[in-house]
């Protein structure tokens, strides 16, 4: 059974559901203009003739009708402009396909048997490992990185610790380092791989690393992708 909400009229103006009004559909007011004069003239009908209605109310419910329409109208064109501003987001972003990427991440994609972690050490390390995860939580290889101060690179051939080749797919990593004293080094840890596709969702564009999703504000270096075979 359906319930439908009904109103008196309001000075003999019945009343209209905000559901199927102008104001909630988007079309113009100036397209229902006759609406607005209706309840001029029945408030004329209606008023107390010894105390006769402001013409300068009048006047001001006009510029307030008015006012509403030019609201909405900015709105639609906000909206507009923000789409645009999407669409060319996502036109630019067109060209980081096929480049590699680093980004500010703990999760890697294995692509082709091989994928790259990227940290930064903020001192000199005495020892630095890094542990690849699989999706389970299991650690499936460690891997000894550089110790210097400064950035690095390290690429998981996509073996675990016995050798066995891995799936492609997406894993997650964490890098640890300390010094001589067994102090934990400061640390920026991320991930790199190449681009293979983009998207927009919610507004935000997303570039692709195989099944890795990444945001533009993550994205921390661009290189084009070395060819293979060289140096």
């Amino acid at each position: 059974m359906t319930t439908v909400e009904t109103r008196d009229p309001v000075n003999g103006v019945s009343f209209v559901d905000a559901n199927n009004s102008s104001l909630s559909n988007g079309t113009s007011l100036a397209e229902t203009f006759d609406t607005f004069l209706t309840l001029l003239t029945t408030q004329l009908q209606y008023q107390d003739p010894l105390d006769p209605m402001d013409t300068n109310e009048f006047t001001s419910q006009l510029v307030e009708f008015t006012g509403v329409e030019q609201a909405i109208a900015t709105n639609d064109k906000l909206e507009e402009l923000i789409s645009l501003q999407s669409s060319s987001q996502l036109n630019d972003a067109v060209g980081y396909i096929g480049k590699t990427v680093s980004a500010d991440s703990i999760i890697l994609m294995l692509q082709g048997g091989d994928s790259t972690i990227t940290y930064s050490l903020g001192a000199n390390a005495a020892q630095t490992s890094v542990l690849v995860i699989d999706e389970l939580g299991n650690t499936v290889r460690t891997l000894s990185g550089e110790t210097a101060v400064g950035d690095h690179e390290i690429v998981w051939d996509g073996k675990d610790d016995n050798g066995n080749t891995l799936e492609d797919g997406l894993y997650g990593f964490l890098v640890t380092a300390i010094d001589a004293d067994d102090n934990p080094v400061p640390l920026v840890q991320g991930t790199s791989g190449q681009v293979t596709g983009v998207k927009q969702v919610d507004g935000n564009v997303i570039l692709e690393i195989g099944e890795l999703e990444l945001q533009l504000n993550e994205i921390l270096a661009i290189q084009e992708t070395a060819a293979l075979g060289g140096s």
